[in-house]
């Protein structure tokens, strides 16, 4: 396929109005779940920036969701195999002083999932089909006003105007093995699989959450869903309970990442070449069977794409090849309330680094932070987060230096499916200019799942 297919309507809207939970088949029953999804997938109701090992974690629809049991029916789809979820995240955000000018804007994302279990029609176990789309809308704030490369709205996804419908992941998954190798196929976003970690959902900040800031920089065919997504195939295997393996090969079609044509540009290669390869492998501390204690993970990686890039050193070439390698952790430091208690504080960090500063417009980027559960009493389901990143531009891009971003936000959960975040961030050196000033950046996140 040489051109994109258009086809939105016929895709993308059903998606989100079965997502409201219309009439579909019966099915078979989801497969058995890993042990540690429970404490991966803290919000596995709220199909928003969700982590590929997280599309089939059951949840309670009564205590998280506001909408809650639809009068039995959603019961129903769930004793059948069908589960359908959405959330609205909306990001309110002011520059206050510095950037390039000061304003406001919003950003919000309406995000509908299906996931199917294909069990029962097709009398294949494990087999699944997942599907998500996106109504995004809003301005982006950091091309605006701040003129920074980290987003400050991680909700900002939309391609060209202020409203776009579009298609998101559709792929059908194998799980094997008793769960514990799973094979995934289809439309996929790479980000949502690789190089992130559950305490980044806390943030956000584009450059932390989902992903360190340098790897999607350099690479636009590294992308988490929403906005984009591309063509290819992933798998992941517990060797034991505590360890994960993880590869995956993309195509590398930059439109199709970004999210143009609503989502539906099919296109495998348009002017392109190569594929991207990407392979990580994760110790679940404390997260195997029966173990309760202070968990954490620990994750490293790398990947390759093997298409043109062009060069930052000299304008008339376009040299093959871009490695980058990535480095993550979180891990709970101090447990409150007891064995297997979620509350207490975690510390997390990240590395990013690409050997090819001429092709990479970020050689390098560093993050870290903490996080805070349950820190007000009383509060036990809030999270105090305060984190920072740091990317470092290219010697060959004239004029700048480093970018950094300071961010600090109190998550308010009023109940499982509500939340407000008021957020601050500080940008020292917007876009790695000393032209601009350092900026403020204040303002709140709405999260509810339906």
């Amino acid at each position: 396929m040489d051109r994109p297919i258009q086809a939105l309507s016929a895709v993308s809207l059903p998606v989100l109005a079965l997502s409201l939970g219309l009439a579909m088949p019966a099915l078979g029953q989801c497969p058995a779940e890993p042990a540690y999804l429970a404490r991966r997938c803290p919000s596995p109701a709220n199909p928003y920036r969700r982590r590929h090992d997280c599309t089939s974690k059951r949840f309670d629809s009564v205590a998280e969701t506001l909408t809650r049991d639809w009068a039995g029916f959603r019961t129903d789809l769930s004793d059948q195999g069908i589960t359908p979820t959405l959330s609205y995240t909306a990001q309110f955000m002011r520059n206050a002083s510095g950037g390039q000018q000061l304003g406001s804007t919003y950003a919000g994302q309406l995000n509908g999932a299906i996931n199917w279990d294909l069990q029962r029609l097709l009398s294949v176990p494990g087999l699944s089909l997942y599907m998500s789309s996106t109504w995004a809308t809003g301005r982006d704030m950091s091309a605006r006003y701040v003129g920074n490369a980290f987003e400050v709205e991680n909700a900002f996804a939309v391609f060209s105007d202020d409203s776009y419908l579009s298609l998101q992941e559709l792929y059908f998954q194998e799980s094997l093995l008793d769960g514990a190798l799973v094979v995934a196929a289809g439309r996929l976003a790479p980000g949502n699989t690789f190089a992130t970690l559950p305490v980044v959902a806390n943030y956000l900040n584009g450059g932390i959450n989902a992903n360190p800031g340098a790897l999607p920089i350099n690479d636009g065919s590294f992308a988490a869903s929403p906005p984009g997504v591309e063509w290819g195939g992933q798998l992941t295997y517990d060797v034991t309970p505590v360890i994960q393996l993880a590869a995956g090969l993309f195509n590398t079609q930059s439109d199709a990442a970004a999210g143009a044509d609503h989502g539906a540009n099919f296109a495998l290669q348009q002017g392109n070449s190569g594929a991207l390869g990407v392979a990580q492998v994760s110790y679940l501390y404390n997260q195997g069977p029966g173990e309760t204690g202070p968990q954490g993970e620990y994750t490293l990686g790398a990947m390759y794409n093997s298409g043109r890039f062009a060069s930052i050193s000299n304008p008339n070439s376009t040299p093959n090849g871009l490695y980058q390698i990535y480095a993550l952790f979180q891990q709970m430091v101090y447990q409150e309330g007891g064995s297997g208690s979620q509350q207490g504080l975690t510390l997390w960090g990240e590395a990013a680094f690409s050997p090819t500063p001429s092709r990479s417009p970020m050689p390098y980027s560093l993050g870290g932070g903490l996080s805070y559960q349950g820190l007000i009493s009383g509060r036990a389901n809030d999270i105090l987060s305060v984190g920072a990143i740091y990317g470092a531009f290219s010697d060959y891009l004239p004029q700048t230096t480093g970018e950094t971003v300071i961010e600090a936000n109190y998550q308010i959960n009023l109940t499982p499916w509500l939340a407000i975040t008021p957020d601050v961030q500080y940008v020292i050196n917007p876009g790695g200019s000393n032209s601009l000033k350092d900026a403020t950046v204040v303002g709140a996140q709405l999260s509810v799942t339906f």
